[in-house]
């Protein structure tokens, strides 16, 4: 039993295209999650835009007018006068000249022309500094002078600081400092809630798996966490946000993840935590590397957090991002795994409903082949007698002619066991019923092992589309002979399968040269060739399909046999 040419060159190039999108799709998801990542830290960023500016000439104003250097050094007292001086630069973008003016009655003038004048106080009690803002023109170099009087030095900044801010800088480093939480945070709750419902999925299929749970717990104490660390003072109280930042907290979650490891001691759930760091791993340095030579965010952010534990002995920031790295890799093994079981019980029951409908065509195979037995045995009676006649009369050609019909009757009641593969053999037993009804020579090779590796719904659907598909198309023959010749075996790690038979010769095929049924109600049907081809496919092989002039159909795969 042989592939064609093409039919060789085609296994291997399906072959090598599952390899490689295996490749490609291992590669595409940690490139997905760095983009993704990547994009979202653009909305955590705060606005650099902010000029800070020095004074170029500060001088102290005396009673007779006279003008002094001012030493910064030297605290301000109260009547005392000063002005300062400088040159604000021209900025592109709208924005505001913002300093504190807290203590002091300040005139403020811009090219010479007085535009801002207060004195502000602040009251005993108070956090906080009034502030001056003013408007500052657009892509226009400005001279600042700013004369004023100490009149309080409770709380006064001294001398005072200006800063250019854009307009909105202030609006985005709410947006920015309120994102740089709230995105993680929605992250590990997203994570939480699929947790939760692979526990529910399991308890509802009765196989929940307890594990679920410190990890659900886990990542529950993640988000509340971080969420509660950046804004919590702003909406829980005090209290509460105290305890949930408490250091102890964050070993708490580390021993519930180290319950579930423990919980998941499965060598296939380490390999898959193995592959996940080690992709993880190299993913992460390519990322510093690239970040470290571009000057961008995540070397510094990583070398802060590397200083954080070194200097100050401060674990909560390298501790958080390697609990969420964990809950979040543990999670997608478990959904996996979850979605691997459903998988596997569905194809359970799809074998055992096959095997069923095995079973019953077997059943009444069986069943009808009774019946023309009991009618045989019956007509065998009055046979009997008609022999004893023969031989009392000597007419031994008829009575030769009679048992000979016997014989066949006999042979027809039989029922052929083709092989010790239950699956295989039940196929071909009614197979070779309906091929006997329609008056149909079947041929069979058959070389299989009691047992095979490849999964029986797939088997049963190759097998079954296959002789199905032959015995239709031999049954319309009307003027030839009327044959399905069927071979499979295994060889070399592969069950080759062929199936050969006459056909009418009528076929038909869409552009790309595949075959198509010759039905009517072509949306009802069809769907046999489909099937096997999927399930080739799934063995890294083709559904090799040609005719000959002879008026015979050749459908042949070899399915890779997968290891125990």
């Amino acid at each position: 039993m042989n592939f064609t040419v093409n039919g060789r060159f085609l296994v291997i190039m399906e072959n090598n295209i599952q390899k490689s999108l295996r490749w490609i799709c291992t590669a595409l998801f940690p490139i997905l999650c760095i983009g993704m990542i990547w994009f979202l830290q653009n909305f955590t960023k705060l606005d650099t835009s902010i000029q800070y500016i020095d004074w170029q000439t500060a001088v102290k104003i005396g009673q007779d007018d006279s003008l002094t250097e001012l030493d910064y050094s030297v605290p301000p007292e109260t009547g005392e006068r000063f002005r300062l001086e400088t040159v604000i630069p021209a900025n592109s973008k709208y924005g505001n000249l913002v300093f504190e003016t807290a203590g002091m009655n300040l005139t403020v003038s811009i090219d010479e022309k007085a535009v801002w004048q207060s004195e502000t106080l602040v009251p005993e009690g108070a956090a906080g500094q009034a502030q001056a803002i003013i408007p500052l023109p657009l892509n226009t170099e400005c001279k600042l002078t700013v004369i004023g009087t100490v009149t309080d030095t409770t709380s006064i900044i001294f001398p005072p600081f200006p800063r250019f801010v854009p307009v909105d800088a202030e609006e985005i480093e709410s947006y920015a400092y309120a994102n740089y939480y709230s995105i993680p945070a929605g992250a590990t709750a997203f994570i939480s809630l699929m947790i939760a419902g692979l526990f529910l999925l399991g308890i509802a299929r009765k196989n929940a798996d307890w594990s679920l749970i410190p990890l659900f717990l886990a990542s529950v104490g993640l988000t509340m966490q971080w969420i509660t660390k950046g804004m919590g003072h702003h909406f829980l109280d005090d209290g509460l946000v105290d305890f949930l930042n408490r250091q102890e907290i964050g070993i708490l979650l580390l021993v519930l993840l180290i319950v579930y490891l423990v919980m998941n001691r499965q060598r296939k759930f380490w390999k898959y935590f193995g592959v996940s760091a080690a992709v993880s791993a190299v993913t992460l340095a390519v990322a510093y590397m690239v970040s470290f030579f571009t000057n961008s965010r995540l070397s510094k952010y990583i070398g802060r957090l590397i200083s954080d534990v070194t200097e100050f002995y401060d674990y909560s920031g390298l501790l958080y991002w390697i609990t969420v790295w964990t809950v979040a890799v543990c999670a997608v093994i478990s959904a996996y795994a979850v979605t691997r079981s459903i998988i596997s019980q569905q194809m359970e029951a799809k074998t055992l409903r096959l095997r069923n409908e095995l079973i019953m065509n077997s059943y009444h195979a069986i069943e009808s082949k009774v019946t023309d037995s009991a009618a045989i045995r019956h007509e065998m009676k009055h046979k009997i007698i008609a022999l004893d006649a023969l031989y009392q009369k000597g007419d031994y050609k008829t009575l030769g002619q009679l048992i000979g019909d016997i014989k066949q009757q006999n042979d027809h009641l039989a029922q052929t066991q083709f092989t010790e593969n239950f699956t295989v053999n039940t196929i071909l037993q009614d197979a070779a019923y309906r091929a006997a009804q329609s008056d149909i020579r079947f041929d069979v090779l058959v070389s299989v092992p009691p047992q095979l590796t490849v999964a029986e719904s797939d088997l049963c659907e190759l097998l079954m589309n296959m002789l199905d598909n032959a015995l239709e198309a031999t049954a319309e023959v009307t003027d030839g002979k009327r044959f399905v010749r069927f071979q499979i075996e295994t060889k070399n790690g592969f069950l080759a399968v062929k199936c050969e038979n006459s056909y009418s010769g009528k076929h038909r095929q869409d552009a790309d040269g595949n075959y198509l049924t010759t039905k009517n109600d072509a949306e009802t049907h069809g769907f046999g060739l489909k099937l096997m081809n999927t399930v080739a496919v799934r063995y890294h092989s083709i559904l090799d399909i040609f005719t000959s002039e002879d008026r015979i159909f050749t459908v042949q795969t070899a399915l890779k046999l997968p290891k125990k």
